[in-house]
């Protein structure tokens, strides 16, 4: 006869044929396999005849229920083929035998507890736990993909520490404040364009991580947004790190103070900057959001640093090991050539300080009521060595070589860093926002129009004229307070704003030609001959440079013909 049996999982009532007594059938709604129970199916051959009953046998002697339960052996009670969930119920019979967490709680029934798959569930985030394997083969590859963003940034610095050297010593070599004011406001800007560059890559390569991307489409170098940078970088510095570093640098000023060696202040400083650069990744991950504030509260900064100590001392680590060059090259400028530069300095400002004195001599008062000036009591300028500045220059030049790509390895570091660990960090990556309501009607392809002559020629002239403009300021002011004169001040200063406008326009090949691939860039940088090829091959991107270059052109030969009408021809 059929037998109904009832689905476990499901409660559908199954109509199976008696054949399938003692084994297991699948249930057609849910696959799930259902036992059938086993039971007496022979019947007699003849008609109406009953399958005969075994006779029981009749116990002699009543079973006592506590005997009964004394010789109960529970252990055999548990199936030991059976795999429940202890914590839920789940029968994990049809999974793998490897498998021990239970997929619908999540308990591991072997180690007791959450199991790996639903920790990392519970998570809101990445698991930090997965910064550490393979992030130095990460970062390795992004520099590869991304090679000619680093040689630009090492151009970059090359040139911005070539200005900012060429405006410190016009600096002191010229003993009128006006003129020093001049080149040190240069100085200023140029130089903190190389942090001010650096800070903004980091914080581009950190959102290019958390976009889950590896290359760079297109990044622009802004000579005054890097500068800007540079005066956020040096904000941060007074705000966070000064604070930090009071006490090592309490502790270095009393040693010197109780008779130590000076060099026990700049130690002092420099053991207690090292935490301050450990903490650099949280607080760069901070300022790439929308809401930056907790990168500016040092508390704070302590904080996420100890939550993220793991993660950090890895990236310290790696900083510390690529940057061995730049480390050696800085300390073998120091203890070379240190005293030597620092007597170059104090030599330079002695003899500014004499001709200040000299001119005043010379520009005072002269009659009757005067007080006569003794010159002879004022000194001499001493004369200067210079040559202790070629080593030093060599090596900064040499080490700016790898910089690009020791900067882009563990920006990228700091990428992944901020990845894995921006629950901890507790980064705010959403502002408040305000609804803007256009007053005009603009085309959104404006943007995407291509660029017209008449613009590229608009641009390529403006640069040019804009150097010309700041180098006749600066020669009217120069030939004002010195005894050059006002024409020959304003000629001079016309030409270097020319000479000015040449570097920029040069720099700008030499990008052009890095955006293209790296070998066009040392082709434009290292054979001129190059630029004119590249013009004809990328017109549309060079339109305006080549404007620029006649502007130039032809502000030189007007200046030429000034100078000559200014100020004559040459005594005989």
């Amino acid at each position: 006869m059929p037998v109904k049996v009832r689905c476990t999982s499901c409660d559908k009532v199954l109509t199976v044929p008696d054949t399938a007594r003692g084994k297991a059938v699948k249930c057609p709604a849910c696959d799930t396999r259902i036992a059938v129970p086993t039971g007496d199916s022979q019947v007699s051959k003849k008609d109406g005849e009953k399958p005969k009953k075994k006779p029981v046998a009749k116990a002699s002697k009543p079973v006592d229920s506590e005997d009964a339960l004394a010789s109960l052996d529970l252990r055999r009670a548990e199936d030991a083929n059976a795999r429940i969930c202890s914590k839920c119920g789940y029968d994990m019979e049809l999974l793998d035998e490897e498998e021990t967490e239970c997929p619908k709680c999540g308990y591991d029934i072997q180690s007791g507890g959450l199991g790996v798959k639903a920790r990392k569930r519970a998570l809101k985030g990445p698991d930090p736990a997965d910064f550490y394997p393979g992030l130095a083969k990460n970062a390795f590859s992004f520099v590869i993909k991304n090679q000619g963003l680093c040689w630009r940034t090492n151009l970059y610095t090359l040139i911005c520490l070539l200005i900012s050297l060429f405006c410190a010593f016009m600096y002191l070599w010229i003993s009128a404040w006006p003129p020093r004011a001049f080149f040190g406001l240069c100085f200023t800007v140029a130089f903190l364009v190389i942090p001010g560059w650096l800070w903004y890559l980091d914080t581009e390569v950190i959102k290019l991580t958390l976009e889950r991307k590896d290359k760079f489409k297109k990044l622009n170098f802004d000579f005054f947004l890097a500068s800007s940078k540079g005066v956020i970088a040096v904000a941060w510095t007074a705000v966070v790190v000064v604070p930090l570093i009071a006490i090592p640098a309490g502790i270095g000023y009393y040693l010197v103070q109780t008779g130590q060696p000076e060099w026990m202040m700049g130690v002092c400083i420099g053991v207690g900057l090292i935490p301050v650069i450990w903490m650099l990744p949280g607080v760069m991950a901070h300022m790439t959001m929308p809401i930056s504030m907790p990168g500016w509260m040092f508390w704070k900064v302590i904080q996420f640093w100890f939550r993220t100590i793991g993660g950090s001392s890895v990236w310290f680590m790696w900083l510390l090991i690529t940057s061995i060059p730049l480390i050696a090259g800085a300390a073998t400028i120091g203890a070379v050539w240190g005293n030597d530069i620092n007597t170059i300095v104090n030599t330079m400002e002695y003899n500014a300080d004499i001709n200040r004195q000299l001119r005043a001599a010379e520009n005072a008062p002269k009659g009757k009521n005067a007080t006569p000036v003794d010159v002879t009591s004022i000194g001499t300028p001493a004369d200067v060595d210079f040559t202790p500045l070629i080593g030093p220059a060599i090596i900064l030049a040499v080490m700016c070589l790898p910089l690009g790509f020791i900067g882009m390895f563990n920006m990228r570091t700091n990428g992944v860093f901020t990845f894995y660990f921006r629950e901890r960090l507790e980064l705010i990556d959403k502002a408040k926002e305000y609804k803007y309501v256009a007053k005009e009607r603009r085309d959104p392809d404006d943007d995407d129009a291509p660029r017209t002559w008449q613009k590229d020629l608009a641009e390529g002239v403006m640069v040019p004229l804009v150097c010309l403009l700041m180098g006749l300021i600066g020669g009217m002011l120069f030939g004002a307070l010195t005894n050059v004169g006002v024409p020959g001040g304003v000629i001079a200063g016309s030409f270097c704003g020319l000479y000015l406008a040449i570097l920029i326009n040069s720099i700008s090949f030499i990008v052009e030609g890095f955006r293209e691939s790296v070998l066009w860039g040392f082709l434009v940088w290292f054979a001129p001959f190059a630029i004119f090829v590249f013009i004809a091959m990328h017109w549309e991107r060079t339109r305006k440079l080549v404007f620029q270059m006649v502007t130039i052109i032809f502000a030189f030969i007007a200046l030429v013909i000034c100078a000559a009408v200014v100020l004559g021809p040459p005594a005989a």
